[in-house]
């Protein structure tokens, strides 16, 4: 790395270093699976090409700002790799479970887990073939949460590290499954029973939580520097910027070009997800357009919902000033965010800076 690391060299170093030790740690475990498991080498191969296919490695990069929130550049580069490493297989064993309860059938490019075990199936002329793809990648999602923890227990760590990243990991997972529970229970209710701090909550579990705050912390504490103050300095930087994040992806699985996004036009809706954008639409909508919004997200099942409904709900979501109304929100809690930073005592000048840029390239993103 240069002498001088900017946001930019940061991310190309995470993601090259990252996916390394993503694809060292998978020829270990392949050599596993084939020693003692042969007949479940697609096990780890599919998971495998699912966690190495792409990704931003947003959390990599602020496990690693963390690490370094206290002292830039200090401390082992190796350890923190595993740590990052760890986050990465994290990631997809949530996103593989998360596809399963969206029945999304592509993801960052490609299909989804449960999509490749179901063709898998197919192929082999077995039966029941949609309960074996959502079974087996429940499986693969619960293979690369147990890979995480190992990673996590890294023997370049000090034991009382690695104890005390273990209770920081288990809290973080706690969080996101408050906030998937809530998410599921959500799309059960009709719209006009869910209501803006609803979704708020969820963002504040699903993405400050763990999307920023748990990295940043997981990295502070493998530093071995850090301290109550820190850590509480960096959540109150996390918990307004996940907001801001999420509040951005909304935005991009609405109005994204899929050939950009990675995952088809407006699945959030005929997924009937309840976001911010929507949930403010039927807020301010017209009688009729309220009637439409009802239709889509309280009547139609999913495969009823057709892309004429998507274009309806997109003009809806324009027209009702849900669509300004988040970008407002975006820019308040990116305020807020950079306001955490810049008061920040112990979050060390780097670092600080580092965030400042990180923000506000994610919050005003295109894809």
């Amino acid at each position: 790395m240069s002498t001088r690391i900017t946001e930019e060299n940061i991310v190309e170093f995470v993601v090259r270093a990252v996916n390394s030790k993503l694809q060292e740690f998978f020829k270990e475990i392949d050599e596993e699976v084939v020693r003692e498991a042969p007949r479940a080498r697609d096990l780890v191969t599919i998971s495998r090409d699912y966690t190495l296919r792409g990704g931003k490695r947003l959390r990599a990069v602020l496990a690693l700002i963390g690490y370094w929130s206290k002292e830039w550049r200090s401390g082992s580069i190796e350890a923190i790799t595993d740590v990052m490493a760890a986050i990465e297989l994290l990631q997809s064993y949530l996103l593989i479970h998360d596809d399963v309860m969206d029945q999304d059938e592509l993801r960052r490019g490609g299909p989804t887990v449960h999509i490749v075990f179901r063709r898998k199936c197919a192929e082999n002329k077995w039966r029941n073939c949609e309960h074996y793809g959502v079974s087996q990648a429940i499986v693969a999602g619960d293979m690369l949460e147990a890979s995480a923890v190992g990673l996590l227990s890294s023997k370049l760590l000090e034991p009382r590290v690695v104890r005390d990243l273990m209770l920081a990991y288990s809290r973080g997972l706690r969080r996101v499954a408050y906030g998937q529970y809530l998410d599921v229970m959500f799309s059960q209710l009709s719209i006009s029973e869910v209501r803006e701090e609803d979704i708020v909550s969820i963002y504040n579990f699903k993405t400050s939580s763990y999307t920023v705050e748990l990295p940043l912390h997981l990295g502070s504490i493998a530093s071995g520097k850090s301290n109550s103050k820190l850590l509480s300095e960096l959540s109150s930087y996390a918990m307004p910027a996940g907001i801001a994040f999420q509040i951005r992806d909304d935005i991009i699985g609405l109005f994204g070009d899929p050939s950009v996004t990675g995952k088809p036009a407006g699945s959030d809706v005929k997924s009937k997800k309840k976001t911010l954008l929507i949930v403010k639409a039927y807020e301010l909508a017209r009688y009729k357009d309220k009637e439409l919004i009802e239709l889509v997200y309280d009547k139609l099942s999913e495969s009823e919902i057709t892309d004429k409904h998507v274009e309806e709900i997109r003009r809806i979501v324009k027209e009702s000033g849900s669509l300004n109304y988040a970008e407002e929100l975006i820019n308040k809690y990116v305020h807020y965010a950079l306001d955490a930073v810049e008061s920040s005592k112990e979050i060390c000048e780097e670092a600080k800076e580092t965030l400042k840029r990180l923000t506000s390239k994610l919050a005003f993103r295109e894809k």
